[in-house]
């Protein structure tokens, strides 16, 4: 299970990433492809409605 206060695409998490080095917000989409390039299988993501919170639950 991977919880996040971003999604990688909020305004505050890209302005961090400019001001803290080597910090990188992934999407959901992004932590999904490597989760299943890792041989996870049955990789769900969920995204908050109004926030940029995402959840992925992955099985191997």
């Amino acid at each position: 299970m991977i919880v996040n206060e971003s999604d990688g695409t909020d305004a505050m998490s890209l302005k961090f990433e400019k001001i803290i080095e080597g910090m990188k917000c992934h999407t959901a989409e992004e932590i999904k492809r490597a989760l299943v390039a890792a041989g996870f299988s049955k990789v769900k993501t969920d995204h908050h409605g109004s926030k940029p919170w995402i959840t992925v639950l992955a099985r191997k």
